[in-house]
């Protein structure tokens, strides 16, 4: 899970930043995204593990 999560770290900010978010809040958002995932991950990883970050990151 831990490799997962930093590969998905950039390709989430990316879409992010395509969106229109600012970049230096797309971090941070993304950086709590992934701590809302190391929390929820374990009780079962969603079918798309990107999408949900960047659902949870946009959010944000």
């Amino acid at each position: 899970m831990e490799d997962l999560l930093r590969r998905l770290g950039p390709r989430v900010l990316g879409v992010l930043v395509r969106r229109g978010a600012d970049f230096a809040l797309a971090e941070d958002a993304v950086q709590e995204a992934l701590i809302e995932a190391v929390d929820r991950w374990p009780e079962g990883m969603p079918s798309d593990p990107q999408a949900w970050r960047v659902t949870v990151a946009w959010r944000r």
